[in-house]
């Protein structure tokens, strides 16, 4: 069962990294392109997930008691931009931000129980 715990942190460390550098690297490129509210409420729900994920890493590697409520922060995060994105930077329409939200909060949900998971078998 630790191989399992270590293959599910190891595998979420890696999608932390990845969403951290594209949530930082995607949210300042769109700081000057953000021309409505709602356009700069999606790059700052960007750059709110890329903080709030290498902030997970950090606290999770330090097990500390907050790792777990800095993730569901980060879940907010590709959540809101998920919705937000396809209306208002690809002018879809709001159904389509609800979906495309609902989508990313379930996978979400599923990235939350592998922690968990995780750190239940390592004895955490």
């Amino acid at each position: 069962m630790k191989a399992v715990a270590t293959i599910l942190t190891v595998l979420l460390t890696l999608l932390l990294l990845a969403s951290a550098y594209l949530g930082l690297t995607g949210g300042f490129a769109l700081v000057r392109e953000s021309h409505s509210a709602w356009q700069a409420a999606a790059t700052a729900t960007e750059l709110g997930y890329g903080v709030a994920g290498l902030l997970a890493i950090v606290l999770r590697a330090a097990q500390h008691r907050w790792s777990l409520a800095v993730l569901v922060v980060w879940v907010a995060g590709p959540v809101a931009t998920s919705a937000l994105a396809p209306v208002v930077w690809g002018h879809a329409s709001r159904l389509v931000g609800v979906e495309s939200g609902a989508g990313a909060l379930v996978l979400m949900g599923g990235l939350v129980w592998g922690w968990r998971a995780a750190g239940a078998r390592a004895g955490r």
